[in-house]
């Protein structure tokens, strides 16, 4: 093992060390795909902290000001329930202003949870806030059991929809049929023999996936033989192995080549030449599991970047002066909303400026 203390830990990339003009096609392309996953993690990383860091700054700077934005317009719709009993107000004019803030009150209802007003949205609804819901669950349940039965196959009770067990049994349950139905036909059919090229294509592929498995169990061995901190002793190494091998297992359990091999290179003084030595027909699985990494850490980056997070570091991500005054504009947007809402609050006690907010209601 190499010289490594707790405090100090080399972070090292695997490569082929050797002059391009040495290098065999397949080392290479091995060090084109470490060059290629070194810089996807490094990538995925920044991103990854980059947007811990907008979601940060999201709830401390801009959540506050949205909360008083949503205060304020509470305050409207109750201000506004109030002014729908101005003695001013035409018949017309109190059917709008109803239409108004039942919408108001509905949205604030389903969006922020303010529950407060669902007496208000009740009062001016044509049906109850209850019967809404219950309406609205009855629809995706029809359109969920559709799905089912169109999709799988599968008939399912309303009040299946919401025990995930019971869901899952019973799309188990029609798979097996399916699988013993399929089954059964190609039983009577009979077997149907396969050539000697198909036998040994199987018997290539399979043997493939073995010596791929065996790649990177071979180096998770190794490091564990390495570093196990059971037969330690000193307990300050103890303590050291014992957070080494959480690093070592967890890149086998994520199936992370690339992560095993840079700990190889780390804490394996004696393989410190071992890729140089590998001969080709290993460094080909070599090759493939990292090829595969590449592609796994492709769609993570994927995901990134057009995934639920995606918005956030879209509407607030770049160089730290793009961040800046996009949080900055955004606060003094919400500032903005809030001395509108203020005023509109204001305002809303007078009959003649709610006479002009109902004129200006547009439905379609």
């Amino acid at each position: 093992m190499t010289d490594n203390t707790p405090e100090t830990k080399t972070q090292l990339v695997p490569q082929i060390n050797k002059e391009t003009s040495q290098l065999s096609k397949l080392q290479r392309q091995f060090n084109l795909k470490i060059k290629r996953i070194n810089k996807l993690k490094s990538e995925l990383q920044q991103r990854k902290e980059a947007t811990a860091m907008l979601q940060a700054r999201v709830q401390k700077e801009l959540h506050p000001l949205l909360a008083q934005t949503v205060e304020l317009r509470v305050k409207i719709v109750k201000q506004l329930d109030q002014a729908y009993d101005f003695p001013s107000l035409r018949k017309k004019e109190r059917e709008k202003l109803a239409v108004f803030i039942e919408d108001l009150a509905y949205n604030l209802i389903e969006k922020y949870g303010r529950e407060e007003l669902i007496e208000i949205h009740d009062k001016y609804a044509p049906v109850t806030h209850a019967e809404a819901v219950m309406e609205a669950e009855e629809e995706a349940n029809s359109m969920a059991q559709d799905l089912f039965r169109s999709v799988f196959g599968v008939e399912v009770e309303p009040d299946d929809l919401n025990d995930i067990e019971k869901m899952k049994a019973k799309l188990d349950q029609k798979m097996q049929e399916q699988e013993e139905q399929y089954a059964n036909r190609n039983q009577k059919k009979g077997p149907k023999k396969k050539t000697k090229a198909q036998q040994e294509k199987e018997e290539a592929m399979k043997a493939e996936m073995q010596n791929i498995s065996k790649a990177s169990r071979r180096i998770y061995t190794e490091l564990v033989k390495q570093l196990h901190p059971d037969k330690e002793q000193d307990e300050a190494a103890r303590a050291w192995k014992e957070e080494v091998m959480k690093e070592v297992t967890l890149a086998y359990n994520n199936d992370d080549f690339f992560e095993l091999l840079r700990l190889q290179m780390e804490f394996l003084q004696d393989k410190s030449k071992a890729l140089e030595e590998l001969p080709e027909d290993q460094l080909k699985y070599y090759v493939k599991l990292l090829d595969d990494q590449v592609h796994e850490l492709q769609l993570e980056s994927a995901q990134l970047t057009y995934g639920p997070e995606a918005h956030l570091y879209h509407q607030f991500g770049g160089t730290p002066k793009a961040t800046e005054q996009k949080f900055r504009r955004q606060k003094n947007a919400l500032r903005e909303e809030i001395q509108e809402l203020q005023h509109e609050l204001n305002g809303f006690t007078d009959p003649d400026i709610v006479k002009h907010l109902i004129k200006s209601l547009k439905f379609s």
